[in-house]
């Protein structure tokens, strides 16, 4: 494990943990069909902090 992946992956933690915890408690979110924007958002920051400590990179 790289120095960038040790500091970036918290990051990816951080906001996986995030998207689930607004999940657990979104009507929408736990709607099947159903677009909540703000769940789209999170689940678009943990792919990219994910794809960051893959990659080494933290910013």
């Amino acid at each position: 494990m790289t120095s960038g992946e040790q500091t970036a992956e918290p990051f990816a933690t951080e906001a996986w943990r995030t998207a689930i915890e607004h999940a657990a408690g979104c009507l929408t979110c736990r709607t099947p069909g159903a677009v909540c924007s703000e769940g789209e958002r999170l689940v678009r920051a943990h792919e990219e902090a994910t794809r960051k400590a893959r990659s080494g990179g933290v910013g």
